[in-house]
């Protein structure tokens, strides 16, 4: 056997290896080496700009790429778009749609296999949960691997978003349905009264994997948060440091998330539960 046969039968058989593994570990290996990833992915997101915030740096690794993006993100509240600059609110979304559009062509150039908007109102995803997991559970079916945002009481859309994919996955499953795995980008979140971006609650029974970002992925990253021009604000409160990605635990959404303040209040929360409550099987 030459050296060469030798290479190409020690590849195959890391191929072959890697064809048998499940998909979450497929996910976070990938991730983690900074390799184009051929499983069908899908991103579920509560508004636009939350893919660049937690993934913007790896999304172009993710080669069968399916975007879920859950509310417009527009508030119904007139005075929120005016005070973006907006006459009314539906021009506020029709921006945020394009100013996404703008972001994903810098970060995938475009390259996606799907993408689609279902248009619930920032901040009422939980008004609409039940809309919102019948249409996940019919788009989830079709990918092997989804990632979304973590339990942890720092945006209410964010949770609703977890409550949602985890109840779609579950009802795939009952249903005796191919179910994707679950994984988890970081968001944000509120700990000892202090802001923490980009990092997960600490879970040691839940291991993380960190990326950091290679020079062009950060240079392309910070091309994209500029693509979000009406949320320059909010963005600021981001950097450039090393995405992290988990597998996702089964939450308890009967209960706050534990070991994090709840940013949006405990009243808003108790509507989110009952939310949550009325929807889960």
């Amino acid at each position: 056997m030459t050296e060469r046969d030798a290479t190409t039968r020690d590849a195959t058989a890391r191929n072959e290896t890697a064809m048998t593994m499940p998909a979450t570990e497929r996910v976070l290996g990938a991730l983690a080496a900074r390799q184009p990833l051929d499983l069908a992915v899908a991103v579920v997101t509560a508004h636009p700009d939350d893919e660049t915030i937690g993934l913007g740096g790896v999304m172009a690794h993710l080669r069968d790429l399916t975007l879920l993006q859950l509310t417009d993100g527009a508030p119904l509240d007139p005075a929120i778009a005016a005070n973006a600059g907006f006459a009314t609110r539906q021009a506020y979304a029709a921006a945020r749609r394009g100013e996404l559009v703008d972001a994903l062509a810098v970060l995938v150039e475009g390259r996606f296999t799907r993408q689609a908007f279902y248009e619930i109102p920032d901040g009422r995803l939980a008004d609409h949960l039940a809309v919102a997991v019948e249409r996940l559970v019919e788009d989830l079916i079709w990918v092997d691997a989804v990632l979304t945002h973590p339990y942890e009481g720092g945006h209410f859309d964010h949770d609703a978003a977890a409550f949602a994919v985890q109840e779609a996955c579950a009802r795939l499953v009952r249903q005796g349905s191919h179910a994707p795995a679950r994984l988890e980008f970081t968001s944000y979140h509120r700990r000892h009264g202090q802001l923490r971006t980009g990092r997960f609650l600490d879970d040691p029974g839940l291991p993380e994997i960190g990326v950091p970002l290679t020079p062009e992925a950060a240079r392309r990253k910070e091309a994209a948060f500029a693509c979000h021009r009406s949320q320059t604000g909010n963005l600021g409160l981001f950097g450039f440091g090393p995405e992290r990605f988990r597998p996702a635990p089964t939450y308890d959404f009967s209960r706050p998330p534990p070991g994090s303040e709840v940013m949006y209040g405990l009243e808003v929360w108790q509507g989110l539960s009952r939310a949550v409550a009325a929807v889960a099987s």
